[in-house]
């Protein structure tokens, strides 16, 4: 009886220190859960993380931040990284077009290259090309920095003997320079938070989630990049597109040539005489041998039906 309670003790005893190991380790455990929640907290008051398509918390079981306050630290983010352009920054696109009547199109080429060329600009392209009616024309494309526009183009205009058009427009896109300039900005600071935020997961889970994040963010980061670049080439370098056309020039020896008039009728006439001959050739020796036989035979048809008919008429009399 004594064996049994002392087993009963020793088992009782067993199963309490198992429960007090079990509570301190959810309690360690459920304190590095709030560390973490912590430290992403924070991360979202600061106003770096603005996402809300991602939450390592949530994904490992513990509340997240409100939608107001992820709402409000947007606010902040934004209201903090609007950068506005100063004057002296203005970005404008300029675009011009002309159409003009020259001399030589070679020559103008040659000036327009050296116009290019004297305002810090190139030749983008250049077309030349000779019309049927043996009048070069030809299309040339100037860039020049913006700050040159005007000026080149008043230049471009006394290269033609005539400006047939002219046409210019421009379009300030400062705000929208600024507007990817903040957006690239805050883009990189979120990746920066996905960085930090990396260091501090532990769950493979989480790890991956952050890793999906920083690749979309990096992706987004790679396209405004893009667009700045493309816009700065557009408001660096401003566009010229030149249309020229030669004075198409009247020739008298060109339009009027009556010996070659002469030849070439003669030469028509030759030709009908040899038609005229080949086709008395062909009836003598086609058509007219064709013709007798086939009166020949029509008058042999004639002879035999008149025969008939006189030996038919005479026999009549007799029977009367």
């Amino acid at each position: 009886m004594n064996k049994t309670l002392k087993i009963i003790g020793i088992v009782i005893g067993a199963f309490v220190l198992l429960v007090a190991a079990f509570t301190v380790s959810q309690k360690t455990m459920m304190g590095g859960k709030a560390i973490y929640q912590s430290n992403y907290l924070s991360e979202v008051d600061e106003g770096v993380m603005d996402d809300s398509r991602f939450s390592p918390v949530a994904d490992m079981g513990s509340p997240v931040a409100s939608p107001a306050s992820r709402s409000k630290s947007s606010e902040i983010v934004a209201n903090e990284e609007t950068i506005v352009a100063p004057e002296s920054e203005k970005k404008i696109i300029k675009n011009g077009n002309l159409s003009l009547k020259v001399d030589n199109v070679d020559r103008a080429g040659a000036d327009i290259l050296k116009i290019a060329r004297d305002n810090e600009g190139e030749v983008a392209s250049s077309n030349v090309y000779q019309s049927g009616s043996k009048v070069k024309r030809g299309n040339i494309t100037v860039k020049v920095p913006v700050k040159n526009f005007e000026k080149t183009f008043s230049e471009l205009k006394k290269v033609a003997s005539l400006v047939i058009s002219e046409s210019t427009s421009g379009a300030d896109v400062t705000e929208q320079y600024a507007d990817l300039q903040a957006q690239i900005k805050n883009k990189k600071a979120e990746e920066e938070a996905f960085v930090r935020i990396m260091t501090q997961a532990q769950k493979i889970d989480d790890i991956l989630a952050v890793q999906r994040e920083l690749s979309r963010v990096r992706g987004q980061i790679e396209q405004i990049q893009g667009r700045i670049k493309y816009m700065e080439s557009q408001t660096d370098m401003s566009t010229i597109s030149v249309s020229l056309s030669e004075d198409a020039s009247i020739s008298i020896a060109d339009r009027w040539r009556p010996l070659q008039v002469a030849k070439e009728s003669a030469s028509v006439l030759i030709k009908k005489v040899q038609n005229f001959v080949d086709f008395v050739i062909r009836l003598i020796i086609l058509v007219l041998p064709v013709f007798i036989l086939y009166l020949l035979l029509v008058l042999v048809v004639f002879k035999v039906v008149k025969r008939i008919y006189l030996k038919f008429k005479k026999k009549e009399p007799n029977q009367s």
